[in-house]
């Protein structure tokens, strides 16, 4: 029996038109974000580019040897700061600072390394142990210790990181004013050399301006003589022969008859 019910449904569905919107945004983020990294690789090299072919003929004015030296990472950090030479403290002295402008940041790498195991094992050894003495209640606890214990390793590894930018910094500047200051005053070298401490690309804008500018008096490089060549006599004779005219050396004068002659000619 028909009662007249029609038992057909029909469904439609309203997505929205901007369904697409977070992929777009993902690629404009992509693309700034490449477009910034690309700048920065750009940055980074024409500084790297600019301080070595400063160094390298600051270097090269200076008669330094192996002036190639400035393209090399890290041996252009050993060059720049031989460079300077012996940079005079009120009491003592720093000899090599090239060396020491080489080896300290390795000497920090290494510390921070080693910091970082030790101190992140301790914090979780006290977090661990303060769970085990606290049993089933202590799981809160032993959390507590860790991160208490991870937020004086921060601390640590905040403290030892101010001191080795500070003392880096002032190593580095020391050795940009004994450079500076064979171009430009000494109170001019040193307004550059801080400046070249706190402002990116500063440095090797200075160091490629100061390439070629002529030394201060005073500051020229002591350069070696060049070899001199060997002088021979002037009459024409050649070296490890007896001279043509004139008398040899260890025998007697020719001017007068010598004895023998003389007899033979009367004879």
């Amino acid at each position: 029996m028909d009662f007249g019910y029609d038992y057909r449904y029909e469904y439609s569905y309203d997505y929205p038109i901007g369904m697409g919107g977070g992929s777009g945004a993902l690629a404009v983020f992509l693309t700034v974000y490449l477009i910034v990294l690309a700048v920065l690789l750009v940055v980074v090299l024409a500084n790297y580019i600019f301080q070595s072919i400063g160094l390298y003929t600051i270097g090269k004015r200076m008669g330094r040897e192996r002036p190639w030296l400035a393209f090399i990472p890290f041996a252009r950090d050993y060059y720049h700061g031989e460079l300077a030479g012996e940079i005079p403290l009120k009491n003592k002295s720093i000899s090599n600072p090239g060396i020491w402008n080489l080896i300290v940041p390795i000497i920090y790498s290494a510390v921070m390394g080693v910091l970082v195991v030790f101190l992140m094992g301790a914090a979780m050894g006290v977090g661990a142990a303060s769970g085990i003495r606290g049993g089933h209640a202590g799981g809160m606890s032993g959390m507590t210790a860790f991160v208490t214990t991870a937020f004086g390793v921060y601390i640590v590894l905040i403290v030892v990181a101010i001191v080795y930018t500070a003392l880096y910094s002032v190593l580095r500047i020391l050795i940009n004013i004994q450079i500076y200051e064979r171009f430009t005053t000494r109170n001019m070298a040193a307004v550059h050399a801080v400046l070249s401490g706190f402002i990116p690309f500063y440095e090797a804008i200075c160091l490629f301006v100061m390439r070629n500018k002529p030394f201060n008096p005073g500051m020229e490089p002591r350069l070696a003589p060049p070899p001199v060549p060997p002088v021979y006599p002037t009459n024409g004779s050649m070296p490890g022969n007896p001279p043509t005219n004139g008398p040899v050396p260890g025998n007697p004068p020719t001017d007068g008859p010598v004895s023998g002659q003389q007899d033979n000619k009367k004879e």
